[in-house]
């Protein structure tokens, strides 16, 4: 009759522990999404320096003109030149978030605007997609351990108003 009991006790707690489940997984997915959305606004303001900040010790970049950037001192090494020129603007927003492995991987992904004068001062626009993976750090923190874009396309030039 205990045997009975306890396997009544465990089949009914399914269905509670798997809301609970559901709702650990939603709630961490919306975390995520507000940490990317922290990181754009830091970029925005502090450029390469936030850029790595978002990123773990072990995190790495991939690029579709690069080979991979490991690490989050080459990371920063990297991005310095890109957010040190005059008028640069990187800004993303993420459309979906989601956990792979509950209290440890999500991701993100989302949709981004680069803006750039080249050489001979006109201003460029390019857009494209990014998937970002996080880790969450022991702190508590989640960090990007990689991070990838793809272009739309070949960036446009964005007339000036006069």
């Amino acid at each position: 009759m205990r045997t009975l009991v306890f396997f009544f006790l465990c089949f009914s707690l399914i269905p509670i522990s798997s809301q609970l489940y559901g709702q650990v997984q939603q709630d961490e997915a919306t975390i995520l999404r507000q940490t990317d959305i922290a990181f754009d606004q830091a970029v925005a303001e502090r450029g390469a320096e936030a850029w790595a900040s978002f990123f773990a010790p072990n995190g790495s970049m991939i690029s579709d003109t690069n080979a991979p950037i490991l690490g989050r001192e080459a990371i920063r090494k990297v991005m310095e030149p890109i957010f040190g020129e005059q008028h640069v603007s990187l800004r993303w927003k993420p459309t979906s978030a989601g956990i792979l492995i509950p209290g440890n991987i999500g991701y993100t992904i989302g949709a981004y605007v680069r803006l750039w004068k080249n050489a001979e001062g006109k201003t460029l626009k390019g857009t494209g997609t990014y998937t970002t993976i996080w880790k969450k750090q022991p702190d508590g923190s989640w960090k990007a351990v990689l991070d990838t874009g793809e272009a739309d396309g070949n960036p446009v030039e964005v007339k000036e108003e006069k």
